[in-house]
C-alpha cells in the first residue's frame, strides 16, 4: 500500500510545535499510514528532545529519504538556524516570526516541485509573522496567497461533524459585510465538489447555517438570510447541489441524535468552532479547501503556557497527519 510523503512544518519554535512534532513521530501508527519529513529547526528539536527527555533521532536532510522511515527518526529539513537568543518561550520575535514563514515557504516549493503528496502544519503566531512583514491573519491566508488562488475556506474534521467557515480570521464586525450572495454559492460550490473529490461522496448534503438569531425572524433581526444565503441557496439548487437552510445556529447542534449532514456551512469563526471543538478539542483536523494540494492542521494554537514542560498533547497533530494521508489516498483514486 503506497505511504504518501507528508511535509510537516514546524510552526512557531517557541511554542509547543517541537514538542508534539517529536510526540508525534514516536508514534508507530503514523509510520503505517505515512512519510513524514519535518521543515524546521534542528536547535529547537534537539532542544525539546533534551529538555523533556524524549526519545528521537534527528537526521538531517537535504533530498527526500529514500526508506529508514520509522518511529522516533525524525528526518529534518533545517530551514533556519536559531539562536538560543531567538527561542525565547512565550515571547517569539521578528526572527522568529520570519522563520515560520520559511518553514511554510519550503513545504510548499517540494509540494510544488512533486515531491510530497500533502503538508501539515504546526501552529504559527501571527503577531510574529506580520512583525517579520507577512501581512497575513493566518495560515490559511498565507498559503491562498502562495498558491495564488482567490477562494479557499477553512474545513473542521470532527467525530461527528465536518464544518466548513465561509469568514475565518475576521472581526465580528466585519462578518455581515463578507456574507454576500456570490460568496455564499462559490463556498457551497468549493464544499460540494471538496466532499466529492477528497471523501468519495458522490452526492453530497450539505447544510448552511443562518447568521442572524433566529435566522433574522423575516428580517426583524437582520436580512442577510433573505437578501443573500438564500438566494445563493436557491442557485446552487439549480445546478443539482444537495444544500439545505439557513438553518438557526443555536438549535443545530444537536447531540442527541445523529446527523443526517455531509458537512455544515458555518458563517464565521467561532458559530462553527465552538461545537466542534466542545466535541473534539483534540481530535479535530483542519483541512483547507480550495488549494491545489492538500494541506491539514492542527486545530488548536501556540500553547505557550505548557511550552517546554513535557504537557503537550501530539494526538491533535497525529491526527491531522493521518488525515492528510487519507485524503491523499482518496485523491489519488478519484
Amino acid at each position: 500500500m503506497y505511504l504518501p510523503f507528508i511535509g510537516i512544518t514546524m510552526g512557531d519554535p517557541t511554542g509547543i510545535g517541537p514538542e508534539i512534532i517529536v510526540k508525534a513521530l514516536s508514534e508507530e501508527e503514523l509510520f503505517k499510514n505515512c512519510r513524514p519529513l519535518v521543515f524546521g529547526d534542528p536547535g529547537a528539536l534537539s532542544n525539546v528532545i533534551e529538555i523533556e527527555k524524549l526519545h528521537g533521532e534527528i537526521e538531517i536532510v537535504t533530498n527526500l529519504p529514500e526508506k529508514g522511515f520509522q518511529p522516533h527518526k525524525i528526518f529534518l529539513f533545517p530551514v533556519t538556524q536559531l539562536s538560543g537568543l531567538t527561542l525565547k518561550l512565550e515571547r517569539p520575535d521578528k526572527v522568529c516570526g520570519e522563520a515560520m514563514v520559511k518553514y511554510i515557504l519550503e513545504a510548499v516549493r517540494w509540494i510544488n516541485d512533486g515531491k510530497l503528496d500533502a503538508i501539515t502544519t504546526c501552529p504559527i503566531n501571527k503577531q510574529a509573522i506580520n512583525e517579520a512583514g507577512y501581512p497575513f491573519s493566518g495560515h490559511t491566508e498565507l498559503l491562498a496567497h502562495l498558491a495564488q488562488v482567490s477562494s479557499v475556506a477553512m474545513m473542521f474534521i470532527g467525530t461527528r461533524w465536518k464544518i466548513a467557515l465561509l469568514s475565518t480570521h475576521l472581526p465580528l464586525r466585519d462578518v455581515s459585510k463578507w456574507v454576500k450572495k456570490d460568496r455564499v454559492l462559490s463556498m457551497i460550490r468549493m464544499v460540494d465538489e471538496g466532499m466529492k473529490r477528497y471523501f468519495a461522496i458522490g452526492q453530497p448534503k450539505i447544510a448552511i447555517l443562518g447568521l442572524n438569531p433566529h435566522c433574522g425572524e423575516d428580517g426583524l433581526l437582520g436580512d442577510e438570510e433573505k437578501r443573500e444565503i438564500i438566494p445563493a441557496i436557491k442557485e446552487a439548487r439549480v445546478q443539482g447541489i444537495d444544500i439545505n437552510g439557513p438553518f438557526p445556529a443555536d438549535s443545530f447542534f444537536d447531540i442527541s441524535k445523529p446527523s443526517s449532514f455531509d458537512i455544515v456551512i458555518a458563517m464565521y469563526h467561532d458559530q462553527g468552532l465552538i461545537p466542534i471543538k466542545m466535541l473534539d478539542f483534540k481530535e479535530a483536523v483542519n483541512f483547507t479547501l480550495g488549494l491545489p494540494f492538500i494541506r491539514t492542521s492542527v486545530a488548536h494554537g501556540t500553547g505557550y503556557d505548557i511550552s517546554r514542560k513535557g504537557m503537550a498533547d501530539h494526538r491533535n497533530l497525529l491526527n491531522a497527519l493521518i488525515v492528510a494521508s487519507n485524503l491523499v489516498k482518496i485523491k489519488k483514486n478519484f
